[in-house]
């Protein structure tokens, strides 16, 4: 525009000049001239309300999408908080078998006294009268053997994990809170390769465990639950839902997760399940919080329906207390007691070993009794946690096999549990070194399907697990209140002294009584197992 009104400046000013170089333009050309410097006028303000108009429409929606977000941020309180985790692992794992009897091999040999004429009674009473060598030393006369020891390796196994966190407020008192997980082995769909044959409970994929086993690429519900909070204007709170009971304290520590944001576990319940809790807060003499919880752990559907044997319902029930939670002192203490009524034989939805995929049969009932303590002195965390267990055998299922107990016995066991750890930080390296210890006894039970542990939940151990670790916090400068990233190193050592960890179905036996035909073996047991893994991973 300005270009423009220079020239036609410049013109009136060379007309002097052009009359005196030149003719006289004729009025006829001064109009035509006038009319066509008028046009261009036109043209150029035509352009410059349309440069207006698009300026406009910018601008209107640059507006309507601040209103959005504003809908979405009232109050600067987010409706919906999303957030969420990448971690990739490396995992070398090497595993030592002890030499046993196969209870297959056994049940072959069983019915071939049955061939020659011998009755069930009088094969018990026989086998019973001889000693382990005699018993060993006439099943080799006839041909059979026990199955040898070997050392078996995955030297390298890679694992992705991604989660999504979700939280929103619904109104004053009522919000919601979400997990969505894909957790899956590089190179396959399947969860075969960390169900090894050495772990019975490990070739189960099922609901406790259905986001925390590596699997596929399927991203699943691992968390979804509402909380309604100042019940009545009193600190109270319900919970109903797919509960937070994984990665709690103290195994924060290990994981890096410095916020205690879920059920404590310890030796208590590492269990992905659905149910509900109703609390309350209080902060004399010390801040803590008591809470009521109820699960469902099996669902079995319509019952007394003619041709069918339905069984019970599996329900937890308990109380979990946070004695002490006084975050500005980093102290924690809490205990938990509840019951597991009505146990079957296995809660599988699918499995690989060719077992049945429903249960067949009601054990009993598992009581159970856990404590921590931890706490952060000079920058040092560290804990200490003990458990108790108990069962009520009061049937049989797969195999005539109760509640940790062999066919023939009805016998109840207490076990138990200690586990102990500590984290100290390196400053200089952006660091912490960490170390933790656990052991259970021989009838030594608890609830972690969900464990972190990629073969065998060390906290259901019979025997020893020591375990040490190390993590890098990367120096990046986080751009949101959740963006960091670390690197974490472990080693795990599990020396087990009896076998069956982690499971309820059957006796556990001494490792060293391996060698007697009567303590037969489904699974190939462990003597030791070691594993070193790597992670990366990145919160966002």
């Amino acid at each position: 525009m300005k270009k423009l009104l220079a020239g036609v400046a410049a013109s009136a000013l060379t007309f002097p000049g052009i009359a005196s170089a030149a003719p006289q333009p004729s009025p006829d050309e001064l109009l035509k001239r006038l009319e066509e410097l008028t046009k261009e006028l036109q043209t150029v303000k035509e352009q410059l309300e349309e440069v207006k108009n698009t300026h406009e429409e910018t601008k209107e929606t640059v507006i309507e999408v601040s209103e959005q977000v504003d809908e979405i941020v009232t109050d600067g309180v987010a409706r919906l908080d999303l957030s969420g985790d990448y971690r990739f692992r490396l995992d070398s794992a090497r595993a030592d078998t002890h030499s046993y009897w196969s209870a297959q091999t056994i049940e072959t040999a069983m019915s071939a006294f049955e061939g020659m004429g011998y009755t069930q009674e009088q094969i018990n009473a026989m086998l019973s009268s001889m000693s382990a060598e005699q018993r060993a030393a006439m099943l080799q006369s006839m041909g059979y053997s026990k199955t040898k020891g070997y050392d078996a390796d995955n030297d390298t196994l890679y694992t992705n994990r991604l989660r999504l966190n979700l939280k929103a407020d619904a109104t004053e008192n009522v919000s919601f809170k979400g997990r969505l997980a894909m957790y899956k082995i590089w190179g396959m769909e399947k969860a075969n390769a960390t169900a090894s044959p050495f772990f019975g409970n490990n070739g189960f994929y099922w609901d406790p465990n259905v986001s925390r086993r590596p699997n596929d690429d399927t991203l699943r519900v691992e968390m979804a639950y509402v909380n309604w909070t100042n019940i009545g204007g009193l600190p109270i709170w319900f919970s109903v839902g797919r509960r937070p009971t994984v990665d709690g304290p103290p195994l924060n520590l290990k994981l890096n997760i410095d916020k205690r944001y879920a059920t404590p576990v310890g030796l208590g319940v590492d269990w992905t399940f659905d149910g509900a809790t109703l609390g309350y807060a209080y902060e004399d003499p010390f801040p803590g919080k008591i809470r009521i919880c109820y699960g469902r752990g099996y669902e079995s559907g319509f019952k007394d329906i003619p041709g069918e044997d339905k069984l019970d319902d599996v329900d937890l029930i308990g109380v979990n207390w946070d004695v002490i939670d006084d975050k500005d002192e980093n102290l924690f203490a809490n205990l938990q007691l509840f019951k597991a009524g009505d146990i079957p034989d296995f809660l599988s939805n699918e499995n690989i070993w060719g077992l049945p995929e429903e249960p067949t049969g009601q054990l009993g009932d598992i009581y159970h009794l856990s404590g921590i303590f931890q706490h952060q002195l000079n920058g040092i965390d560290w804990f200490v946690s003990g458990g108790l267990s108990r069962t009520d055998n009061r049937g049989t299922g797969f195999g005539g096999y109760g509640l940790l107990n062999n066919p023939g016995e009805d016998d109840n066991h207490w076990g138990w549990a200690a586990f102990a750890g500590v984290r100290v930080p390196v400053e200089q390296l952006n660091s912490k070194i960490g170390f933790e210890y656990n052991y259970g006894s021989q009838y030594w039970i608890n609830f972690t399907p969900a464990a972190d542990d990629l073969y065998q939940a060390k906290l259901s151990t019979r025997g020893h697990v020591g375990e040490i670790y190390w993590i890098w916090d990367l120096p990046e400068t986080p751009l949101s209140k959740y963006g960091r990233a670390f690197i974490r190193a472990g080693y795990q050592y599990y020396w087990f002294d009896y076998t069956g960890s982690g499971n309820w179905l059957g006796k556990p036996i001494d490792i060293d009584d391996l060698d007697d035909p009567m303590n037969a073996q489904l699974f190939a047991p462990v003597d030791t197992l070691d594993n070193a893994y790597v992670t990366f991973e990145v919160y966002f």
